[in-house]
């Protein structure tokens, strides 16, 4: 995530002072070398963006290979030790650093579409601009949220089988409860 948080952070520095300057060109159409300055913003504009967009989708699609907690959790563990196989803190860390993820790119196309003008969007290159973007943003959320919900349960299935079971006293001496239930009556 901070490799894609450099990238796309740094081709935003970029690209705002070019679109500053390409704004503060007069709009003249007699003077041609205005003209043609705005253009060679744009253009610049164009390649940084198209450049940062493609390492950035290169970068996020290495990001679940590369964390240890994520392919943990894709991997579906129904073993009964479920503490001694799987590291909770490591898959949350994950989940934390992909959120992250998601929110850098989410900002960057929302930058990318209101600061980056396409003054002719005929071509399919340019009606689908940020589409690889998109795309690379629309699975991470996905991903994200399917692996959200498997920690969530398997955190509710830890915190479980932690819950040792606690003695009622309503006269029976074999009636016993969880202490994770105890603990919730004891809250409410």
């Amino acid at each position: 995530a901070q490799t894609i948080t450099v990238i796309l952070g740094e081709a935003s520095s970029l690209i705002q002072p070019l679109a500053a300057w390409r704004d503060a060109i007069p709009h003249d159409a007699e003077i041609t070398d205005c003209s043609m300055l705005r253009k060679m913003c744009q253009e610049a504009m164009d390649i940084l963006d198209l450049e940062s967009q493609s390492l950035a989708v290169m970068v996020g699609t290495w990001f679940g290979q590369d964390q240890r907690g994520i392919s943990a959790l894709e991997h579906d563990n129904h073993s009964e030790n479920t503490q001694e196989n799987v590291d909770l803190l490591s898959m949350e860390a994950a989940l934390e650093e992909m959120a992250f993820m998601c929110q850098v790119i989410s900002r960057y196309c929302v930058f990318s579409q209101q600061i980056i003008v396409k003054n002719n969007a005929t071509t399919t290159t340019d009606r689908n601009y940020n589409s690889n973007l998109q795309n690379l943003l629309t699975e991470q959320s996905l991903h994200y949220s399917t692996l959200e919900t498997r920690l969530a349960t398997m955190q509710f299935s830890q915190a479980l089988s932690l819950a040792s079971p606690q003695l009622i006293e309503l006269g029976r001496q074999n009636l016993k409860v969880p202490s994770i239930v105890e603990d919730a009556h004891y809250l409410c």
